[in-house]
């Protein structure tokens, strides 16, 4: 059943489906990363990027 149905579909169609759905999930982020507003976009940037040394237990 299963070659029979990958036999009937054409893989380039998945391939265009797939660019369709990156395109649209890419245009979704850099829509609502424009979107933000500078209290959230400095609240994002002060995020500590490093360990402060001390052992967190």
């Amino acid at each position: 059943m299963i070659k029979k149905l990958t036999n009937f579909l054409d893989y380039g169609m998945f391939a265009e489906l797939a660019l369709a759905i990156f395109a649209v999930v890419f245009i979704a982020i850099v829509i609502r990363t424009l979107r933000m507003n500078s209290v959230a976009t400095k609240a994002h940037a002060a995020i500590v990027l490093e360990e402060s040394g001390k052992d967190a237990k």
